[in-house]
């Protein structure tokens, strides 16, 4: 056993070469994985703005429908509408306010309820002059792709 360790003289120039190639791979993976997990990241923070924007937006509506049902039942159906703050209160303008954050697009929906012979809000059925269905939209770009967040909810004009 002793003659054989006498016998080798030092690592050679190919285990060199193998064990650098070794640890740049690993490097290079982890480098690859660090990367996809920022994209990650980013898209997943992405969303949650978009959610928290939509939210926001709904809260704006209930806010107008709060201070009068007729702020609501008077807007023309199906026409996009855009959530602003005027003199420290929410209002619904049909001009767009532009992009918010530098990324997002934001509007509402307004849509008629119908209900069935239950009383159940339905696709068809009677008309529900007391409800409305609003769904805020939030639109941005990610790399090139358009994504969306859309958040339904139904409003009724429960001060009647």
């Amino acid at each position: 056993m002793k003659k054989n360790l006498k016998k080798q003289k030092g690592i050679s120039v190919i285990e060199i070469i193998v064990c650098l190639a070794i640890i740049m791979i690993a490097f290079w993976s982890f480098a690859g994985i660090a990367q996809y997990s920022l994209k990650i990241q980013e898209q997943s923070n992405a969303k949650i703005e978009a959610i928290n924007l939509a939210s926001e937006a709904i809260e704006a509506i209930r806010s107008v429908r709060n201070e009068s049902w007729d702020n609501i039942s008077s807007l023309s159906l199906e026409t996009k509408y855009y959530p602003i703050i005027s003199e420290n209160k929410w209002i619904l303008t049909l001009t767009d306010p532009g992009i918010i954050s530098g990324t997002y697009d934001r509007s509402i929906i307004i849509e008629q309820v119908y209900r069935d012979i239950n009383d159940n809000i339905s696709e068809t059925g009677t008309e529900d002059n007391q409800t409305k269905k609003v769904t805020a939209l939030v639109e941005w770009n990610d790399r090139g792709k358009t994504k969306q967040i859309s958040l339904p909810t139904y409003l009724t004009n429960w001060n009647n």
